[in-house]
C-alpha cells in the first residue's frame, strides 16, 4: 500500500507540476511541485529507494518530451542522490536547512537537464534567468509547507 500511495504521488506530482501549474508562472519561474514531492518520498524511503524514485519521475518527465529521452532520468536521479545523501549525513531539523539542500538539489536537477538538452548553448543565461529563480521559488513554497506541517504537529493532539 505504501508503494502505491508513493507512486501514485510522484506521477501526479510531477504531471501535475509540469502542465497544471504551468499557468502560476511568476517570470518564467515555476515551482517544481516533482522535486518537492520527490523530497517527501525520500525523507521516508533509504538512499536506493529515493534514487530510484527520483529516476521513475525523471521517466516520466522523458515521457513528455520523448526527443531528450535520459535527461530527465540523470538529473532527477542526480538530485535525488543529493537529497539521500543530505538526509544521512546532516540532521535537518530547522526549515531553513530544509531550504537550502531543497534550493541546490533544485539547480542540480535543471542545471543537468538544461545541459544535456538543446538548450545547453544558453546554459549560463539559462542558470541565472530560470534555474536560480526557480530553484528559490521551489525553496521558498516548500519551506512554507514544512513549516505549516511541522506547526500542524505541534498543534495536534497527543494521545496518551
Amino acid at each position: 500500500m505504501v508503494f502505491i500511495t508513493r507512486f501514485i504521488l510522484i506521477v501526479i506530482a510531477t504531471y501535475a507540476g509540469t502542465s497544471l501549474l504551468a499557468p502560476l508562472r511568476i517570470l518564467g519561474w515555476d515551482i517544481d511541485i516533482g522535486l518537492i514531492a520527490l523530497v517527501l518520498v525520500g525523507s521516508y524511503s533509504s538512499r536506493r529507494g529515493t534514487i530510484l524514485w527520483g529516476a521513475f519521475s525523471g521517466f516520466l518527465l522523458d515521457c513528455l518530451n520523448p526527443q531528450w529521452m535520459g535527461a530527465g532520468v540523470v538529473s532527477r536521479s542526480t538530485a535525488a542522490f543529493f537529497l539521500a545523501i543530505m538526509r544521512e549525513k546532516l540532521n535537518i531539523e530547522h526549515t531553513f536547512l530544509d531550504g537550502v539542500v531543497i534550493f541546490v538539489a533544485g539547480i542540480i536537477d535543471r542545471a543537468i537537464y538544461l545541459g544535456l538538452t538543446q538548450y545547453r548553448e544558453q546554459f549560463l543565461y539559462g542558470l541565472g534567468r530560470y534555474i536560480i529563480p526557480s530553484s528559490f521559488y521551489t525553496a521558498v513554497f516548500a519551506m512554507f509547507l514544512i513549516y505549516i506541517y511541522r506547526l500542524r504537529k505541534i498543534f495536534s493532539p497527543r494521545i496518551a
